[in-house]
């Protein structure tokens, strides 16, 4: 393809008139530096007409001052609040008024000028009060303050004074009411006493409790004897029972007797059998007798046994009678004695309080007679119980105003208004020219290389139909003005750095644009718009289209293809347009910021334009173009009228490598 023919354009650029400029400059100026000069001067005479206002403080202990070996007195903020509202009172105003007029500070003297001037600080956390004038005049304040805190000390000293004869007065009728009460309470203390009988402040001490307690000793012995009685009788029973001989102790010696002359005859008994026959035995009437005598013996023993049984059981049984009859009447006894104690424990109780009222009444006369003697030792007019801390002085630098901030802030206003009344005079009296209003960037199209070609500015790339025709120079004719405002056209080394940093993504989105799908149709491919096996591209939207695509496009598609899905395209316009502009400040091309997709597809379309193709080829290719842009592309066709089709190149160079 012959390129020599084609138009290549140049930057035009003009400078204009220096002389308005510089005439503005100066009228600026005047208007600054009078507007600063007259708002300061009035912000300094503001700042320096008001009178200054000073301020004399002292400082007043409102308790007595802590004595070396005692701790300081906590702070009492009610005190405190007390204090300062009696050195605000008429009555000691008052007295600082007289005493201001007797010294001839009539200025301000008044009970109604002092409280103006005059006020009450408390520092917190402390017993201090800081006692404040404020007012123009130094010395006036000093004196005020100290006339102050001094009728402050002698009204203190005053009111204490007749606060302790009040007190004392008070404190000596109470304790003649106490003194009368203590007396009749001891009184009915001890009548009480006596009456409940009541012989012993221990409560364990006295009669009705001492009888309770031997009471309940008894009934637990009773019991006690009442078990063993018990368990007495069925151990006889039971050896009743089983045959066993019980005798009851005094009939022990007899029954023994009778068993021993019983054994003894029994024995002779058998002696007599062996020695002597029967017959022998029968004719003696003392040895027949034996037998007779042994077996009335045995009687005899045997009716001792079972009398002394029987006796064993009577005794056993009148025990268990007796400890029963004991135990009940104990009980009996215990149920009387403890409605007594019962009775004592509430007199008791009554004593108790008896005794308590007494106590607390004796603990108050204490505590008044205490007071009585601190007050009469107290010595409250050699030590009055404020101090004066620190007496005020001449103040020498007003607290209100600060000339020095107030200054800076006056200037600093001043400058702000002269900057905002220069730019206002600036504003309202500018008139721009025709000349001036009408910018000198252009661009002059000529026939010949096309690599002699110039990127313009987005904004200033308006084509120069006059100059393209006539050929005369740049300030021969101005542009026509309804001229479209077209992208920027991209060289092919500027294409190449751009797709060289842009990462794969935008580079693949890049393939796109420079292979003619517009950037208004790239949300609208989706990943069955791409036919790689037969090598094309399908473009739905308003310009349906299908065309195919070199080799190289298809490698910067990959990134593409790979996040594509069925629903939209995975990265927005203006996101793209943001990559496309950080590459091209990246790769240092000129004006970065007119580098975006639009400005990719306007160069791959006037790469077409420039060979010559026909506009229904080009519509079918990129789409339709509106025709008044589609005519300034014209003037990028090379003479001589529209190329056969087979000589049209649709891969751009960039993407044919």
């Amino acid at each position: 393809m012959n390129t020599s023919q084609l138009p290549s354009v140049e930057l035009i650029q003009g400078s204009p008139s220096p002389g308005p400029v510089d005439r503005g400059r100066g009228r600026r100026w005047k208007v600054f530096f009078a507007v600063l000069l007259l708002a300061a001067a009035i912000g300094v005479t503001i700042v320096y007409s008001r009178s200054p206002i000073y301020r004399a403080s002292a400082s007043v202990l409102t308790v007595k001052p802590k004595a070396v070996d005692r701790r300081s007195e906590e702070a009492d903020v009610e005190h405190v609040a007390i204090q300062g509202r009696l050195l605000l009172g008429e009555e000691l105003l008052g007295r600082v008024s007289q005493r201001l007029a007797e010294e001839g500070d009539d200025g301000i003297a008044g009970v109604d000028r002092l409280r103006g001037i005059l006020s009450v600080v408390a520092v917190p956390e402390t017993n201090l009060l800081e006692l404040r004038a404020e007012g123009e005049f130094p010395e006036q304040l000093q004196r005020a303050v100290n006339r102050w805190a001094e009728s402050y000390e002698v009204f203190r000293l005053e009111e204490i004074e007749a606060a302790t004869g009040r007190t004392t007065a008070e404190l000596e009728d109470q304790q003649e009411q106490l003194l009368a009460k203590i007396e009749k309470a001891r009184t009915e203390l001890l009548e009480f006493r006596e009456t409940h009988d009541i012989v012993s402040l221990e409560r364990d001490e006295n009669r009705s409790l001492s009888a309770l307690k031997g009471l309940n000793d008894s009934l637990n012995k009773a019991r006690a004897n009442l078990v063993e009685a018990d368990a007495r009788l069925i151990a006889v029973n039971e050896a009743i029972a089983k045959g066993e001989t019980v005798i009851p102790s005094e009939q022990k010696a007899d029954i023994a007797r009778m068993k021993l002359d019983v054994e003894r005859t029994s024995a002779r008994v058998a002696d007599l059998k062996q020695q002597y026959t029967q017959r022998y035995i029968d004719r003696d009437p003392v040895l027949k007798s034996l037998p007779a005598m042994l077996d009335e013996m045995k009687r005899e023993l045997a009716g001792a046994l079972k009398l002394a049984e029987q006796t064993v059981k009577d005794e056993a049984r009148q025990t268990v009678d007796a400890a029963q009859v004991s135990v009940r009447t104990l009980e009996r006894e215990l149920v009387q004695q403890q409605g007594k104690v019962q009775q004592f424990t509430q007199r008791f109780k009554e004593f108790k309080s008896l005794e308590e009222a007494l106590a607390s009444l004796e603990r108050i006369s204490v505590e008044n007679q205490e007071r009585l003697a601190q007050i009469q030792v107290q010595n409250l007019k050699k030590y009055p119980p404020i101090q004066v801390v620190e007496w005020a002085r001449v103040p020498s630098r007003p607290i209100y105003p600060d000339y020095e901030r107030d200054l800076m802030i006056a200037l600093a206003a001043a400058l702000g208004l002269a900057l905002f009344v220069t730019w206002l005079v600036e504003y309202l009296s500018e008139r721009p020219s025709p000349a001036q209003a009408m910018p000198n960037l252009g661009i002059r199209i000529y026939p010949g290389d096309q690599t002699q070609t110039l990127a313009a500015p987005v904004a200033d790339n308006r084509l120069d139909y006059q100059q393209r025709a006539t050929g005369s120079p740049a300030h021969a004719a101005s542009p026509p003005p309804n001229l479209p405002i077209l992208p920027r056209e991209l060289a092919g080394a500027e294409i190449k750095s751009l797709i060289a940093v842009a990462d794969p993504l935008t580079a693949g989105y890049a393939a796109l644009l420079l292979s003619g799908v517009s950037p208004y149709e790239l949300p609208l491919l989706h990943s069955g718009c791409f036919d790689r096996d037969g090598d094309r591209i399908s473009v739905a939207g308003a310009n349906r289209r299908e065309f195919s695509i070199g080799a190289g496009a298809w490698r910067q598609l990959d990134p593409v293809l790979a996040e594509l899905d069925d629903a939209r395209m995975p990265l927005p316009l203006n996101e793209l347009d943001t990559r496309l502009a950080n590459a091209a400040h990246e790769a240092q091309l000129a004006d970065p910021g007119s580098i975006n997709a639009l400005a990719l597809w306007h160069t791959y379309v006037l790469f077409l334009v420039r060979q010559g193709i026909d506009v229904s080829v080009l519509t079918r290719r990129v789409g339709t173009i509106p025709p008044e842009v589609h005519g300034t592309m014209l003037h990028f066709a090379p003479p001589g009228g529209n190329r056969p089709l087979d000589s049209i190149a649709f891969i751009h160079p960039v993407l044919a490598s």
